[in-house]
């Protein structure tokens, strides 16, 4: 086909029109006219011999076709006709859509009410080539040399404005009702206006076009283009929603989620984890607002919202597809990204519906970690740490929130201080039954919306801690008093493993340690203690990571059990008020056989080959692929670890094959556990019946929240393994399984006086150490069931039987019936030398100046 120049394309345009004037047709049958006469033209036009067809071959052709054809004078061509409703094209198919996509990029208007209509930098541009195109073919298409092109631009602004239009026409409704409140309807309006306009200007553009099927060949390939573009950028999220729909529905669809596992845009999961079905927390994105028109039957009608997914369902897929819990990365935006800070305000409001609830839940935007500092004692003699975290929480929100996080202790500790600042000043915590101190905080939090913080124990050395309300733009300041005994010389410091909160820029977490000899924080970078006065001491600045995931390790570097240790328990009857431990060999016999558990989630991936170099053949190895599957190393070796598995079946098999081997211990080896457990009523019977317990090792490679612990923890015995430090720390603590270790226990007992003690007196912290065990039932500890909670108060401990609270006022205790701790008899941090090194301190002097005497 020929070229055509500009002149002689404008040219044949303009003769059309006048033909079709001079015919008196108007409609289909002018149009048919200039399609008839359009053809025949270029047909002529075919036959010429030159490569162009200018203005002087085209006047020689029509002079040929049409008798009564007058040439257009050679002066300048009269101006083209002004379109009818040129003013509406260009309002509404220019001006009006550039305008509002600009306050939707400054302000995410749009995106904090209903859906994200800009999610990306790419959708900016599909938005934004609807104005440009627009207004480069009101304008004429200047330096278009084919019509092919202005083809082209007027199916991608046709097809990209006809997908808006068609996003926002389910509520065109409100959006009429709208323009008599500040004129806010044309935010939702606006696309639709701006598709028909496009539709217009595309209409005309065709109408005057010389070459029509050029014209609609780029018009095709122009929309095709769009409609490709519109795919790449939306097919992810419609894959994902598809089948999260799928894998979330009441039968469940596990080969939805390995179809996840394989391809998902993870952008679309998290959001659909903060999407609760309420109009409120609507905010979604292009595909998920789509989801909820269909789902709704469309707003058009008045139909009200259909809530979409359970969200507890769509956090566990979504840690089962990623193999992280949803609340460990940042929270998606509320709908769209603002520039400049130019946010909607209602952005800056966060409803939180689970205020005063049992679960840490979904991340806020607003609320972080400001500042955080532990302070810690190691006392080698009475083989206890004593710790205080102090956190500070910074609410950026415009209404009051609550802070909530687990937090997993040192093994075997529990808290035994809590402490919140109220107008600048500490205010010390309440311990009692875990029933009361919650009751207590539901009704102060969130009926009177008053000044507490509390801690209740959720799973095996974890505690939940909830504080509210972190005031609106401002802080609140809580301190945990922890105690915790020694594992073979080392101390394990606190760590949170799940949070609703962020942390601010460049947090460190600043830790200060004493002890009464020489230790290292070891964990990230090594740092040994250095002398401070009688004692030793330890300064750092850690990242922010080491109050998470990471926590660091104290350990001594000489260890050396004493022999006999004691203090005075000012808790005890006055006939029972010295409290003395001794040490006590204790053997476990070899089991024979050890069960292995192991986690197939991804983040288990890069254990596996210390795993495998520590299966043996007395390991009866159990994968945990959301089933049991026995297996062996070299099954093992070819596994792929993928998305977050669950282990719930993987343990139902461990502990009958437990039994059947005679009570074999089980060691479950796993990663973060965050989807609910399917069954706890079976899994507790589990437990609980038989003439074998089971005995669970638990050694967690992956820090991080554990539902199927939580579930168990008061049923079985689960016992802590080692961190996984290296494949010889693995295969030794199985070893020690197989053929049986030796350990130290203790043995208590008590003394109305303190007559033939002479050496070995420690702080009141080995009291605490007492009580944690008497409250639990631990062996040789006999206290009777109905009265452990309140030994765990009156020793000021969070157990599985108690819990601590601070109120505001003294009325509030009063009120429900609890005592506030006195500062007198809250734990305190130590100074050094303790009592205990100073005492062997001066017996050893002592014994060394006899002997050189004598």
């Amino acid at each position: 086909m020929k070229q055509w120049t500009p002149q002689a394309e404008q040219r044949l345009s303009e003769y059309l029109v006048e033909r079709a004037r001079r015919e008196h047709l108007e409609g289909e049958d002018a149009a048919e006219l200039k399609d008839d006469l359009r053809r025949h033209v270029f047909e002529e036009a075919e036959k010429e011999s030159a490569e162009m067809i200018g203005l002087m071959h085209l006047e020689t052709i029509l002079g040929a076709m049409d008798a009564g054809y007058r040439p257009a004078p050679e002066t300048v061509s009269r101006p083209a006709e002004k379109p009818q409703g040129s003013f509406f094209v260009w309002a509404f198919g220019v001006v009006a859509p550039l305008l509002i996509l600009l306050l939707e990029v400054f302000t995410a208007l749009c995106g904090s009410v209903l859906f994200d209509p800009i999610p990306t930098v790419w959708h900016i541009l599909l938005v934004a080539s609807v104005p440009a195109l627009n207004a480069w073919l009101l304008k004429g298409a200047p330096k278009a040399k084919d019509v092919k092109w202005k083809g082209v631009a007027a199916g991608v602004a046709m097809m990209a404005s006809g997908f808006y239009a068609l996003l926002f026409i389910p509520v065109i409704h409100w959006s009429l009702l709208g323009l008599l409140w500040f004129g806010f309807g044309m935010i939702p309006l606006t696309p639709v206006l701006a598709g028909f306009a496009s539709w217009r200007i595309s209409r005309r553009v065709k109408d005057s076009s010389p070459v029509l099927a050029r014209f609609r060949s780029g018009w095709r390939i122009g929309a095709a283009f769009t409609l490709a573009v519109i795919c790449l950028l939306e097919v992810p999220a419609a894959w994902t929603r598809v089948n999260l729909n799928s894998a979330a529905s009441a039968a469940g669809n596990e080969a939805a989620v390995a179809r996840l596992r394989a391809f998902h845009s993870e952008r679309t999961l998290l959001k659909a984890c903060y999407e609760v079905g309420r109009s409120s927390d609507l905010a979604t994105d292009i595909v998920g607002w789509m989801s909820v028109c269909v789902r709704s039957g469309g707003f058009l009608f008045g139909n009200a919202m259909t809530p979409g997914n359970d969200p507890g369902k769509t956090r566990g897929i979504y840690f089962r597809v990623t193999g992280r819990p949803f609340n460990s990365v940042k929270p998606p935006e509320r709908g769209g990204r603002a520039l400049l800070g130019l946010q909607d305000p209602m952005a800056q409001f966060e409803f939180d519906e689970h205020l005063g609830g049992d679960e840490v839940a979904v991340r806020l935007k607003h609320l972080d970690l400001k500042e955080s500092r532990f302070d810690g004692h190691i006392d080698s003699v009475s083989e206890i740490g004593y710790g205080e975290w102090t956190m500070v929480f910074h609410n950026g929100a415009r209404n009051a929130q609550e802070a909530r996080c687990q937090i997993r202790l040192p093994e075997g500790g529990r808290v035994s201080r809590l402490t919140l600042w109220v107008n600048g000043e500490p205010r010390e915590a309440a311990f009692s039954t875990v029933s009361k101190v919650k009751a207590a905080y539901k009704e102060i939090a969130v009926v009177q919306r008053r000044d507490p913080v509390l801690v209740t124990m959720v799973g095996p050395d974890t505690v939940l801690v909830q504080c509210f309300p972190v005031p609106a733009r401002g802080d609140m300041k809580i301190r945990l008093g922890i105690t915790a005994p020694l594992q073979d010389g080392a101390w394990d410091l606190p760590r949170i493993v799940e949070r609703n909160f962020g942390t601010v820029p460049k947090l460190e977490h600043a830790v200060w340690l004493q002890g009464d000899r020489d230790f290292r924080l070891s964990g990230g970078k090594g740092l040994a203690s250095q002398r401070d006065g009688e004692g030793r001491s330890l300064s750092a600045a850690l990242p922010v990571s080491a109050a998470m995931a990471d926590g660091p390790v104290v350990r001594l570097d000489a260890y050396e059990p004493v022999p006999l240790v004691w203090c005075e328990d000012r808790f005890a009857a006055s006939g029972e008020r010295f409290l003395i431990r001794e040490p006590r060999l204790m053997k476990t016999d070899p089991s024979g056989k050890v069960v292995l558990v192991i986690d197939g989630s991804q983040p288990m991936a890069p254990f596996k080959e210390m795993i495998i170099r520590a299966m043996g053949g007395s390991i009866v190895a159990i994968l945990a692929d959301d089933s049991a599957k026995r297996i062996t190393a070299e099954d093992l070796r070819k596994y792929t670890f993928s998305g977050g598995r669950d282990n719930e079946a993987a343990l139902l098999d461990a502990i009958r094959v437990s039994r059947e081997e005679g009570g074999a211990p089980i060691v479950w080896i796993h990663g973060p556990q965050a989807v609910g457990v399917s069954n706890s009523e079976r899994l507790s019977q589990m437990l609980e019946r038989g003439s074998v317990r089971p005995v669970i090792h638990t050694i967690e490679a992956v820090p991080g929240p554990n539902r199927l612990a939580e579930a168990m923890y008061r049923s079985a015995r689960q016992i802590r393994g080692p961190r996984l430090t290296d494949g010889e720390s693995l295969k030794g603590y199985l070893t020690g399984l197989l053929e049986g270790t030796e350990s130290t226990g203790w043995t208590w007992r008590r003394s109305a006086t303190a007559d033939g003690l002479v050496s070995g007196e420690v702080w009141d912290q080995l009291a605490r150490s007492w009580a944690i065990g008497a409250a639990e039932g631990a062996p040789g500890i006999q206290v009777p069931e109905e009265q452990r909670s309140a030994l765990a108060a009156r020793y000021q401990l969070v157990t599985p039987v108690s819990g601590a609270v601070v109120l505001e006022t003294d009325d509030q205790y009063a009120r429900h019936g609890l005592t506030p701790t006195g500062t007198d008899a809250a734990p305190q941090m130590p100074t050094v030398p303790e009592p205990s090194s100073a005492l062997l301190f001066l017996l050893t002097t002592g014994l060394a100046l006899f002997v050189r005497r004598r």
